[in-house]
């Protein structure tokens, strides 16, 4: 056991009183360094004996309770009124008036230790129940993730939770989670991604409706991206994201203002400037390409690679779409090719690359076969799009522009899904 008093000479001379009457004493200290001492002689007991039981030395005892759980007697010639408020979370098991008599802490003492060994052992079960339900709520969870993205039975999705457990040498609840927040991380990246598609989607939508080349399906396509755009800025708020990402998502917030801003959808808005928008866009696109990346960095997930991947496909198909577009009307020169060229540039790369990873179920490769397909279809129309036939190559921009967003996006979906096991 540890003896604590209120200076250090009284301490030693109770100790010295204790080991005489066949008490095992590990040390001796002044009550103001019974954490230290404590946490050093690992003691079974504390033995405590004050003048006045008071708030700071309770709170001393509470402190050593959250350093190292030990049983406390206290002896004092005085206990303030409130003392019985910090008693159970100063582990105090025996509490007597008057001074410390080594005879009365030997008769305490079997008792002391039967019930702090009791208490102990509820704790410990209680805190293994808590485990337990904590765990299962995990695993349901998980078991939810897995049976909506792979279309399996519970019976499976907990079957395929229990080899993964085994497989990596962890516990079903412990690779239930690291499912969940993989799912969960996929999804944010996904929904904060669709600003970066929306961004080129609105400046191609307003091209179309100066080009006047399918303006109701424009005006549709417009009001869908700013209701879509809206509704993903005010998810932001909903998702739990790290606190350091806080400064690009207040800047994606800012962007999509000013984009949004500029933007008049009434019967009788004037031609919009689109240069001016598009450099809203712009920036809104910078905005949200630099919260995903800092996403994927600060979550820790290489693998989410691939879904940010697919996903910024989507965006740079519109972009081709938009750029042939704006030169088509002339809000940018005809001869400038740069931006138009360096998208393509980046769509091709990364659809090779997507080709060539090892995602590929049968749903994913038809997905990108048809894909594959869209984008020849609309790389032609980019080339045919200021020359004769332009307004027959802008409603094929128009088109095919909008079949490979959807491709993308159900393509997104499938590979978010396939990567859930992969990155838990």
């Amino acid at each position: 056991m540890l003896v604590a008093a209120a200076d250090e000479s009284r301490a030693r001379g109770l100790a010295d009183a204790l080991t005489s009457v066949g008490l095992p004493v590990a040390g001796c200290t002044v009550c103001s360094a019974m954490v230290r001492e404590s946490v050093r002689c690992a003691p079974e007991l504390i033995v405590v004996d004050l003048d006045v039981a008071d708030q700071t030395m309770l709170h001393e005892l509470v402190l050593v309770q959250t350093a190292r759980p030990t049983a406390v007697m206290l002896f004092a010639r005085v206990f303030e009124d409130d003392w019985t408020r910090l008693a159970g979370a100063a582990g105090i098991w025996h509490a007597a008036p008057g001074p410390c008599v080594p005879e009365a802490v030997a008769a305490a003492w079997p008792l002391v230790r039967l019930r702090a060994q009791q208490f102990r052992e509820h704790s410990r079960a209680l805190e293994g129940a808590l485990a337990r339900l904590e765990e299962r709520k995990w695993v349901d969870r998980a078991k939810g993730v897995l049976m909506s993205a792979q279309g399996l039975s519970e019976a499976d999705a907990f079957a395929l939770l229990r080899t993964a457990s085994m497989q990596t040498n962890m516990r079903v609840g412990e690779v239930s989670r690291a499912v969940f927040e993989a799912a969960s991380a996929a999804s944010a990246l996904n929904r904060v991604g669709l600003l970066r598609m929306l961004s080129q989607r609105i400046v191609k939508s307003l091209a179309l409706l100066v080009a006047g080349v399918d303006r109701a399906a424009a005006m549709t396509s417009l009001e869908d991206s700013l209701l879509r755009g809206q509704a993903t800025i005010d998810h932001l708020d909903k998702l739990d994201l790290p606190a350091e990402l806080n400064p690009v998502c207040e800047a994606v917030r800012a962007s999509w203002k000013a984009l949004r801003s500029s933007i008049d959808v009434s019967p009788r808005a004037q031609t919009p400037d689109l240069r001016a928008v598009d450099l809203l866009a712009q920036t809104l696109l910078d905005d949200a390409q630099r919260v995903t990346d800092d996403l994927q960095h600060v979550l820790g997930r290489p693998k989410l690679q691939i879904v940010n991947l697919t996903a910024r496909q989507r965006m740079l198909a519109l972009r081709v779409a938009k750029e042939a577009l704006l030169r088509s009307v002339a809000a940018k020169g005809v001869e400038s090719t740069a931006e138009l060229d360096a998208a393509v540039s980046e769509f091709e790369a990364a659809l090779a690359q997507i080709e060539r990873s090892q995602l590929h179920g049968e749903e994913i490769r038809a997905t990108l076969a048809v894909a594959r397909a869209q984008w020849q279809r609309l790389l032609t129309a980019t080339r045919d799009a200021p020359g004769r036939g332009a307004r027959d190559s802008r409603v094929v921009l128009a088109r095919e522009s909008e079949a490979l967003l959807e491709s993308f996006e159900h393509l997104t979906g499938l590979v978010e899904r396939s990567m859930l096991v992969l990155m838990s």
